[in-house]
């Protein structure tokens, strides 16, 4: 699995779209096109996520911009007008979230080291 860095001190966007299971992958699909496109030339983007739900009733995007204006900006630019325009009437549920704690997995071998301990 490819892992993109975690950027500690980023804004972090997150938008959940509720959707037909019959267009989640249309829908991923699009959103990805666009960040891949568009979104990551803008000034502070940091990372683009798209997920499906195991149901596929969601579909859910996270960025992280290195700051919140560099959001804001890009949100008013032709790009980020043109993005609103197109996802006109699926009405996300949008969250600004603030990294607290980043945790990674344990370097290989290491964790049988720390059963052995504990």
């Amino acid at each position: 699995m490819k892992a993109l860095p975690i950027h500690e001190g980023a804004f972090s966007v997150l938008l959940v779209f509720e959707c037909n299971p019959r267009d989640s992958e249309r829908l991923s699909q699009a959103l990805g096109e666009f960040i891949e496109t568009r979104m990551r030339l803008h000034a502070g983007f940091l990372s683009g996520l798209v997920y499906v739900s195991e149901d596929a009733t969601k579909v859910v995007e996270l960025f992280q911009w290195a700051r919140a204006e560099d959001w804001e900006a890009y949100r008013g630019s032709p790009d980020g007008r043109e993005a609103v325009g197109r996802l006109a009437g699926r009405s996300p549920k949008i969250e600004f979230l603030e990294l607290t704690r980043a945790i990674g997995a344990l370097p290989p071998g290491s964790l049988d080291s720390a059963l052995a301990e504990g």
